[in-house]
């Protein structure tokens, strides 16, 4: 028997993600009819790479990830969900939260966070504006010790904003 409540789930993420992409210049999101639990997600923004030698530098990007909801994610007991959920494809990311394709989201991650939440998060990762050098907190105790190295290429990265920012209306009073 089908899970109504997951698939209602699966809807309402799918209009989330159309919205935020259509409300983002760094944003694109992809389903799969094959995979409906599977969104793929493009975010345009330069990012740091591993480079050979223990070098980094600054890709032009973009990154692409996937975020996948496993069948039993709305009561997903499982207390590492935080590492199964994201999924980074692009190659040699250099950042303390990836480690070859695992993302990890942070250990206050629930089951039930809305595809919104967890991509403005994966924004928030791509874009190093969340991410700790403290080895022993990270899936990526090499990114930490590369971005110690290098981190003055954080510097240089200029990503665009998520979303772009409404225009405050101006209201015009005409004279009676």
């Amino acid at each position: 028997m089908p899970d109504v409540i997951f698939q209602r789930f699966l809807d309402n993420a799918a209009a989330e993600a159309e919205d935020l992409a259509d409300r983002s210049d760094v944003l694109s999101v992809h389903t799969d009819p094959r995979a409906p639990a599977t969104f793929w997600c493009e975010f345009a923004v330069p990012y740091l790479q591993r480079l050979a030698g223990g070098l980094v530098g600054i890709h032009p990007g973009p990154v692409l990830a996937a975020v996948h909801f496993p069948p039993d994610y709305l009561r997903s007991t499982d207390p590492h969900l935080y590492l199964h959920v994201a999924a980074v494809a692009t190659p040699r990311v250099a950042h303390p939260n990836i480690r070859g394709s695992g993302v990890c989201l942070g250990s206050a991650f629930r089951a039930g966070t809305r595809l919104g939440i967890i991509l403005r998060e994966l924004y928030e990762i791509f874009t190093y504006s969340n991410y700790s050098l403290v080895e022993s907190n990270s899936l990526n105790p090499e990114a930490c010790r590369l971005l110690r190295a290098h981190g003055h290429l954080l510097e240089d990265l200029a990503p665009r904003p998520f979303v772009r920012r409404t225009p405050h209306l101006r209201v015009r009073v005409s004279p009676l």
